[in-house]
């Protein structure tokens, strides 16, 4: 086990679910949930660590401590394990080890996409969603369909569209011939590329992406008890009993006073149904669980006529209609997304699969060089000429989508520090990077790593996790003066032994942060 080190010219401070490429495995694991939903409390050693203060000593002694860290976990042995650290005052690398294999970074793949995305599209954009349609006569009918066009807002949510369908009544509009969604701003394909891998999975993270979705293009099934013996079940948000999109089907659910919740949602995509049946324990108040939408345009167009009729417009027929805006048409509704700072937030806390493909497209859409929707390809495109940018020529790695599902991914642990490295440096990309990241022990999806460790709060960064693989790349600053960028990548990790990667990546960090002088207990 060699770790190359590049030695640290000074330091002031106080001392104190996919398989990678170098696998060559075939296939995609099969995440039986969300990729970065980890049930973890907290791993990593706890034991306090004191860095020495001559500086050459201090790099030797961090190679040591992260050479213990992957030694210290035998059963990850055979596991593919690859780690580099750049000190990012200096551009100097630290530590690498395997440093340059092609890896997964399941949903750490977000940092490209974020990165890419802060690059071309700027922190301040905007998606617009707009309704159309003939200006209504003296009785409030429009001749001819209202048309809503999506142009890709990840965001868009029920409170939206009815705030759109308010606008549209309050310009007295009370009756449409047909609703008719434009959703060409994107292509018809909305399948993120990887996502056929598991055509069979329905859960919420696999959702597909249109230029109009409402929802992140799920829908939640929710369960209520009632200690009378009945339950309720619904769906959130609901289309309606005459919708096409999604069908309800309560087969008898039933509250029980004992026992255990048992409850099985079955999707039938050929006939759009959601059979529900099984027991809900009262006691426990609730159960729900979130389902993709196949028809995501469709859909958001159901939930859209639906907040027209609630606001006092008719909307004479059922039937969802598909067709680009004319050009006569009139402008009569419209509503502008949260920037992309917040989506970047959102997406990289929570590690949202919707909102990183979502993001994807839109670079597509926002850079091709000819009318016309975007394709995946074009989404590729762009981000991967903003990554050439940013240190990562084209060619040189992997990454098929935006979120990391599935085998998408062949990253090294070096291209993710250099893209770490390049993003701090440049202002535009840099504040709102490290602020959309997860904050070890305080939010996202690292809430509850490094509790009682000198780490918490003091570590910004990505995970990834999927069935044999676990990815953390960020950057680690115990004051505003000195950051180390950093990527922990284990792939090929054995059955059962995601949490011993875990801690790998936990005692890295730990070390990480006594190098740069803090220790348990230190102020702050």
């Amino acid at each position: 086990m060699v770790l190359a080190v590049v030695a640290l010219s000074s330091i002031s401070a106080a001392v104190a679910y996919s398989q990678g490429a170098g696998s060559a495995a075939p296939g995609a694991p099969v995440p039986a949930r969300d990729p970065d939903d980890d049930d973890a409390v907290g791993s990593g050693s706890a034991q306090r660590l004191v860095a020495p203060v001559d500086p050459k000593a201090r790099v030797a002694w961090l190679r040591d401590r992260v050479a213990a860290a992957i030694s210290g976990q035998p059963r990850l042995a055979k596991a593919a394990i690859a780690v580099s650290v750049i000190d990012l005052s200096t551009g100097d690398e630290l530590v690498a080890h395997d440093a340059d294999r092609a890896m997964s970074l399941a949903s750490a793949a977000k940092l490209l996409t974020a990165s890419a995305a802060l690059e071309v599209l700027g922190g301040g954009f905007r998606w617009r969603t707009t309704v159309h349609g003939a200006p209504p006569d003296d009785k409030g009918a429009i001749a001819g369909p209202l048309y809503v066009k999506g142009r890709g807002d990840p965001l868009l949510g029920v409170a939206e569209l009815r705030a759109l369908a308010a606008d549209v009544a309050a310009r007295g509009v009370r009756s449409v011939e047909r609703l008719v969604v434009d959703a060409s701003y994107f292509d018809d394909a909305v399948e993120p590329p990887r996502f056929d891998d598991q055509k069979a999975e329905t859960a919420g993270f696999r959702a597909p992406v249109a230029s109009l979705g409402v929802a992140r293009s799920t829908v939640t099934v929710v369960v209520v008890a009632d200690p009378g013996g009945a339950a309720t079940v619904t769906l959130d948000p609901d289309p309606g009993a005459d919708a096409a999109t999604v069908r309800l089907i309560n087969k008898g659910v039933t509250s029980v006073a004992h026992g255990r919740t048992r409850i099985t949602v079955e999707q039938k995509p050929k006939h759009n149904e959601l059979d529900v049946a099984g027991e809900i324990r009262w006691g426990e108040g609730s159960w729900e669980v979130r389902k993709r939408v196949a028809d995501p345009a469709r859909f958001a167009g159901e939930i859209f006529r639906r907040a027209l009729i609630e606001h006092g417009v008719k909307v004479k027929a059922k039937a969802i209609g598909s067709a680009p805006v004319p050009a006569a048409a009139k402008l009569l509704a419209s509503h502008d997304s949260l920037p992309l700072t917040e989506v970047v937030r959102q997406m990289n806390k929570l590690s949202d699969n919707y909102l990183a493909e979502s993001v994807l497209k839109t670079l597509g859409a926002e850079t091709r060089a000819t009318p016309g929707p975007a394709s995946w390809a074009d989404g590729i495109a762009a981000r991967d000429a903003a990554l050439a940018k940013l240190g990562l020529p084209a060619g040189s790695y992997r990454a098929e989508n935006g979120s990391g599902l599935f085998d998408a991914t062949a990253v090294s642990a070096r291209q993710l520090t250099t893209l770490l490295g390049a993003a701090h440096r440049d202002f535009r990309i840099g504040p709102d990077l490290v602020a959309s990241l997860p904050v070890g022990g305080l939010d996202g999806t690292l809430a509850r790593r490094w509790h009682g460790h000198a780490a918490r709060g003091r570590v910004r960064a990505k995970t990834g996790t999927l069935d044999k693989v676990n990815a953390l790349a960020g950057y680690v600053a115990v004051d505003g003066q000195h950051t180390l960028g950093f990527a922990v990548l284990v792939n090929d990790i054995p059955p059962g032994q995601r949490p011993s990667a875990r801690s790998t990546a936990d005692d890295i960090v730990d070390a990480l942060v006594a190098y740069l002088g803090a220790y348990p207990g230190a102020p702050g």
